[in-house]
């Protein structure tokens, strides 16, 4: 092979327009690594770049796949100079750098798909979707492990050691961005790694687009092939099968296909199967068939450590104190976390400055941005009306029954809708600690997903704060 790529390959990419062999993608994409190897650590390479594949290359650009949104993004915002200076480097002629994800080449293989096109595994076009290389980002070893999803990170690695066999089905619900997904990937890294299983790992999305052209094309032989002839199916946010009745048809006999056949099945939602909105009982009944895990909130010891994690996956330094008020202030979910170390470090790297206080507190005001602040006067008032006790009463030392669940309420809206830290909050209201503050929030979360009639309360009281 010549010495130069620009040589051999470029000159018949532009003066032919033809497409250039797997082969040929993946000598390039290993020589435009190499490249971008020399600049950044060998563990920000790891999680970043290294799960990168070349999609395209034409006259005027190159096409980089990510596993997710996430990896696009942060790509796309943080070092698209950087790719644009190793393709130059590389094939000598300047292209335009483009990131794509997995979910997007698919939806254009939907939308480009004949009937005559083999769908079976192994045989076509959903042989890369759907079985795609491992993203290193979303391992056990980066998933840290507190009281919140201890047993349903057990249950994941147990499935992924034993599929069929560990807990089957196993079922994880929580709230968006609690790291169900995380999960599910992992165990699919795991099982892709050992290359002895088919797997499918599947959005629910997809699964209904799927469904959907199966309906334009009929090649229903194909779709059950696909869903049916696997040894593990992960299927992510099955919560979105609730409006569309006839694809719910179709996988209750996949699943069942599935099962019987002792193969292992993985399902996340946003809620428990009981709570998706028309789901048939024989579905729900069939999910109760093995282990349901739920995943709460993260306590804020267990905030801080996934902070401090993250920060250093992105190769930043934060502080103790920094990481502090990240976990007080920004609760809602690991992906804002996420979201928030991931805007320090971009301020840091053009500022070049080291990351300080006051420049976390920006970052905090800037990702609660259109979120109305609501002073901690008016939850206590509002509080007050709705359960008939006084301000002072809530404020007060006093333990009575009749005290406790309101007083809880207003910590566990105080610490949603306002800009005080937990000692704050605590002081405030009867001069208790941070742990108190905790314990409510966590207790009142856990109430309200069980009590639907306080969930409607809790929304209310909060409709109310923010008009």
């Amino acid at each position: 092979m010549p010495d130069s790529i620009g040589q051999s390959v470029v000159p018949e990419i532009s003066a032919k327009g033809i497409t250039i062999s797997d082969v040929e993608k993946d000598f390039i994409l290993k020589s435009i690594l190499s490249e971008i190897k020399k600049v950044v650590t060998a563990q920000q390479f790891d999680i970043w770049f290294s799960c990168l594949k070349v999609h395209a290359i034409t006259d005027n650009s190159i096409t980089f796949v990510t596993p997710n949104d996430f990896i696009k993004e942060w790509l796309s915002g943080n070092y698209t100079d950087l790719f644009s200076g190793a393709v130059y480097k590389v094939l000598n002629t300047l292209r335009e750098v483009v990131f794509s994800t997995e979910n997007e080449i698919c939806g254009q293989a939907f939308a480009n798909f004949s009937t005559d096109i083999p769908l079976s595994p192994g045989e076509g076009l959903f042989d890369e979707p759907y079985s795609a290389s491992p993203n290193k980002y979303y391992s056990f070893g980066n998933f840290v492990v507190g009281s919140c999803n201890r047993l349903a990170h057990a249950a994941a690695v147990a499935v992924s050691e034993s599929p069929g066999y560990a807990y089957n089905p196993l079922f994880i619900h929580g709230m968006s961005g609690l790291g169900k997904t995380h999960l599910l990937h992992a165990i699919n890294n795991v099982l892709l790694s050992r290359r002895t299983l088919k797997t499918v790992y599947i959005s629910c999305e997809r699964f209904v687009n799927h469904y959907i052209s199966t309906i334009r094309s009929n090649n229903w032989d194909a779709f059950r092939r696909l869903y049916r002839n696997v040894d593990v199916l992960l299927i992510d946010d099955i919560h979105f099968f609730e409006n569309s009745q006839g694809c719910r048809e179709e996988f209750f006999h996949t699943f069942n296909a599935l099962y019987n056949a002792r193969k292992q099945i993985v399902i996340t939602s946003d809620c428990p199967p009981e709570s998706i909105n028309s789901l048939e009982d024989r579905l729900v009944s069939r999910f109760k068939w093995g282990l349901l895990c739920g995943i709460d909130k993260p306590a804020v010891e267990t905030r801080i450590a996934i902070i401090e994690k993250k920060a250093l996956l992105w190769g930043i330094n934060l502080s103790y104190e920094a990481a502090l008020y990240l976990a007080e202030n920004v609760p809602d979910s690991i992906r804002e976390l996420e979201g928030a170390i991931a805007r320090l470090s971009k301020e840091s790297k053009i500022t070049k400055n080291s990351i300080t206080l006051e420049m976390v507190r920006k970052v905090s005001r800037e990702i609660s941005g259109s979120k109305k602040v609501v002073n901690i006067e008016a939850v206590l008032k509002v509080v007050s009306g709705r359960f008939n006790v006084s301000v002072s009463e809530l404020q007060s030392k006093c333990r009575a029954r009749s005290l406790t669940l309101p007083r809880q309420i207003a910590m566990y809206l105080s610490r949603r809708l306002t800009n005080m830290s937990l000692v704050e909050i605590g002081g405030y209201i009867g001069g208790r600690d941070h742990s108190t503050v905790i314990h409510a929030d966590e207790k009142i979360t856990k109430l309200a997903r069980k009590d639907k009639n306080l969930l409607f309360i809790l929304q209310k009281l909060e409709n109310e704060l923010l008009k």
